[in-house]
């Protein structure tokens, strides 16, 4: 497989997409949008509980 982009040889990821190591371009696998999306969602919920469990131990308003 080479890069679509500088047509250096590269080699495809266990999920497909690469990153060339000459020009940086990116391919991402099918299908990693919709799953990125879902992992911010859920880093930032997670984020939320933490920052109200801290807030509730030094008796902040929540």
């Amino acid at each position: 497989m080479d890069c679509e982009r500088c047509l250096e040889p590269v080699i495809e990821g266990p999920e497909g997409g690469y990153v060339c190591g000459l020009c940086l371009f990116t391919v991402e696998p099918p299908g990693y949008n919709k799953r990125r999306e879902e992992g911010l969602r859920a880093v930032a919920a997670e984020r939320r509980r933490r920052t109200l469990e801290r807030r509730a131990r030094k008796g902040l308003q929540v």
